[in-house]
């Protein structure tokens, strides 16, 4: 049981860093609370956020890149930004810069119905 949870932890964090990437993974900053990255929708595709991570591992800005981004829905893309703000936090530290940045992929899927 235990070996199973730990794949299926590992395989969780591989997920998460293929989703973001930048100067936050280069440095090896953790994840302490993860999201989603996945959202559904009517279309598929993908939304990419910069975001800027304070010292106390707190997402204080989040900005569409509407050039790597593949849709243009305003309610999904409020959506996941809203997730990104609320619910993804990295491990706090004073040897990371005062605002750490990055870039977050959200991938739209289709609805299953």
């Amino acid at each position: 049981m235990k070996r199973i949870l730990f794949v299926l932890f590992c395989l969780l964090s591989l997920q998460a860093l293929t989703q973001i990437s930048g100067d936050i993974v280069s440095d090896g900053r953790k994840i302490v609370t993860g999201i989603p990255y996945s959202i559904t929708g009517n279309q598929t595709g993908k939304f990419v956020f910069k975001i800027a991570v304070n010292m106390d591992g707190k997402v204080t800005s989040c900005i569409l890149q509407k050039d790597q981004s593949t849709l243009v829905s305003t309610p999904l893309m409020m959506k996941a930004k809203n997730s990104i703000l609320t619910g993804l936090t990295f491990e706090r530290g004073y040897a990371f810069p005062e605002f750490h940045y990055g870039f977050v992929t959200i991938e739209v899927v289709p609805h299953n119905e």
